[in-house]
């Protein structure tokens, strides 16, 4: 097994980012019944026998500082642990192990090649919903950019005359569940399952959905292992797993739905009847036991392994968890531990030969970003009525600050040496840049950028920062010092201070003002940051479906108009990159590589935001020598234990 250390750290960064803190005691577990199912409730009166195993006894540990609140697949708790969790009950369509799409309760993965993937020219009439050529869902009328049916790119968009006949493409994806595939109470999952999840997650509006069904026309089942899929005419992805519902057992759940009382079901939320390797054969506060599934649909391969996976809630922290893991209580502690309270402990941790860490990088990802255009200057620039000067509206001046910046010693002065830099919005593995489009460490190149802008070391003394030499739209002499706003906490002070420091030696003075979170993300247009009245800021965001580079389209410019409500605070205006996002938003499998590129290359040279470093997160597992697969991330170690298992030679 090849463990990739990546990096080594988890934060409270901003709201939205949680850390779960072990709260609850954990007392001797009470054996629950095999499977509660819903009152009034029939079991199935006809079961497949299950497969008998020869296998021994075997066991995992999973200590966590905290159990999920349910486990209910569109319940309102989705924290990161309760996703591996129902990881064991729920398999999703496809995997990424080692790098490459497996199918895993899909027979294949929908291609074009095989018919799986088409686009269909279809009709369309004003007031209908439909996709444009951004990405964004709109109603139909006249003047809308859209793009007609064989248009893929923002090249040919037209606006739409409000009467001219107009074609445009329909996607439309086939799935195909496999026919082996059996619910653990022992009755097959069908097609119709899967829509029954579908209408389950419209019907709560669920929010993990919402993207996903916001740009679907119809989802429904054409035979019993058979699905399709139609997007609204004028989308188009790559992302074809987001468009498969995991499915629910209709046959169980089905009328409570009817009766609006599904949600609230005690069976579902603490004993779900599911299709994966293992089911909840016990609950109780502060443990959770997982057993093996006797009809999963891989049973005859010895899989899994494992017969029972334990979940064990730990009290008192990474220390109390990592002394567990040493005197056997624990086998594996997950990612809910905040491992960087302590440098003397991972140290401890990565020079013990029984234990390995499987540090990845997390979905937030941390950003330097300009304020590009204050909301002051949305009407004009004028520095009579107050108006600051326009630093950051020439993108060579924020090119100048990347290049300035050692982004790798920023990572390595709050991480250690873990970790790599983003070379864009995308982290390096997903990254389509070439080595010589990344935008490297050179303050000699950020100093020439300067210049070229027209700031100069005016005064002769390198310790003060330069002066504007007719820069457009900044007065005179007026010396380019900003202020950087920065969330509080020891993290962000440390990252600011090297920004600080760095940014100094090419000439830019930088304020740090650290603000309580509630006023650093107040709404607009009071708040800084959502009322655009800022010069500089340090923060974080969660992944968007579709692209992280939708954070700065155009439209998501936070603004009297649309209420301050937007994600686009630096003020980036910009067709070009609003055209090149949309291609890697609406790229087929076929066509994202290169679009994906291009939308990188658009985020460097406009660069709202310097991308500095996901936020990591890390577990420790027993040594390499123990499992039978690769590991990378949390993800494949929770897939891999459905499947795979642990070696025999290990304790």
């Amino acid at each position: 097994m090849k463990i990739q250390l990546k990096s080594l750290f988890l934060i409270l960064f901003m709201p939205g980012l949680l850390l779960l803190i072990s709260a609850c005691s954990s007392p001797d577990p009470i054996q629950l019944p095999t499977q509660t199912l819903p009152s009034e409730t029939p079991t199935p009166t006809t079961q497949p026998t299950p497969t008998e195993t020869n296998q021994p006894l075997t066991s995992l540990t999973i200590c966590t500082s905290g159990l999920p609140e349910d486990l209910f697949l569109y319940g309102e708790n989705s924290s990161n642990n309760k996703s591996n969790l129902l990881s064991l009950i729920y398999e999703a369509p496809f995997i990424t192990m080692g790098g490459e799409e497996i199918p895993t309760i899909l027979k294949k993965i929908p291609t074009a090649d095989d018919g799986d993937l088409v686009l269909e020219s279809i009709s369309v009439q004003a007031g209908q919903k439909v996709v444009d050529g951004y990405g964004r869902v709109k109603i139909l009328k006249t003047g809308l950019q859209v793009r007609p049916s064989g248009c893929r790119s923002s090249s040919c968009m037209i606006a739409w005359d409000g009467e001219s006949p107009l074609e445009m493409d329909q996607m439309v994806v086939a799935y195909q569940i496999r026919e082996d595939l059996a619910w653990s109470d022992g009755s097959p999952v069908v097609a119709g399952d899967s829509v029954f999840s579908f209408e389950t997650a419209a019907d709560l509006q669920h929010p993990g959905s919402a993207w996903a069904m916001d740009r679907t026309q119809s989802y429904q089942a054409i035979d019993q292992t058979r699905l399709q899929w139609r997007g609204l005419p004028g989308f188009s992805t790559a992302d074809l797993s987001r468009f498969f519902w995991k499915p629910l057992a209709a046959h169980l759940y089905q009328d409570l739905s009817s009766e609006g009382v599904l949600e609230g079901n005690e069976g579902i939320r603490t004993s779900p009847v599911g299709y994966g390797p293992f089911f909840v054969s016990a609950w109780e506060e502060g443990f959770l036991e997982f057993s093996r599934n006797p009809y999963y649909f891989r049973v005859d391969e010895g899989l899994p392994r494992f017969d029972q996976i334990q979940v064990r809630q730990v009290e008192g922290g990474i220390e109390q968890a990592w002394l567990d893991l040493q005197n056997g209580a624990c086998d594996v502690l997950d990612s809910t531990f905040n491992l960087s309270a302590s440098q003397e402990l991972t140290g401890e941790v990565q020079s013990d030969p029984e234990f390995d860490l499987v540090v990845e990088k997390g979905d937030s990802w941390i950003q330097l970003v300009f304020g590009i255009q204050p909301a002051s200057h949305d009407d004009f620039y004028n520095p009579e009525l107050g108006d600051r000067p326009d630093y950051f509206g020439d993108n060579r001046t924020r090119q100048a600050v990347m290049h300035c910046l050692d982004r790798v010693s920023i990572l390595e002065s709050v991480l250690g040496n873990f970790g790599e830099p983003r070379p864009s919005y995308l982290p390096i593995e997903a990254s389509r840049l070439e080595t010589g489009e990344r935008v490297n460490y050179d303050p000699a190149k950020g100093m020439e950028l300067l210049q070229s802008v027209g700031w100069y070391d005016l005064d002769g003394d390198p310790s003060t920062p330069l002066q504007s030499w007719y820069v457009q739209d900044v007065p005179p002499g007026a010396s380019l010092s900003v202020e950087l706003l920065v969330g509080p906490g020891v993290f962000n002070q440390e990252i600011a201070e090297t920004i600080q420091n760095n940014l100094a030696a090419c000439g830019i003075g930088v304020t740090v003002d650290a603000l309580p979170m509630e006023s650093l993300y107040a709404p607009g247009p009071e708040g800084p940051l959502f009322g655009r009245q800022f010069e500089m800021a340090l923060l974080s965001w969660q992944p968007m479906p579709g692209g992280d580079c939708q954070y700065y389209q155009s439209w998501n410019m936070p603004a009297d108009e649309n209420y301050w409500i937007g994600t686009n605070v630096a003020g980036l205006l910009n067709e070009s990159y609003d055209n090149a996002c949309a291609e890697a938003v609406l790229a087929l499998p076929g066509e994202r590589p290169e679009a994906v590129r291009g939308s990188e290359l658009a985020f460097l040279d406009n660069l709202p935001a310097v991308p500095l470093f996901s936020i990591p997160e890390a577990m420790v597992i027993p040594s390499s020598n123990c499992f039978d697969f690769e590991i990378s991330s949390e993800e494949e170690f929770f897939a891999g234990i459905a499947a795979f298992g642990i070696d025999e030679m290990c304790p």
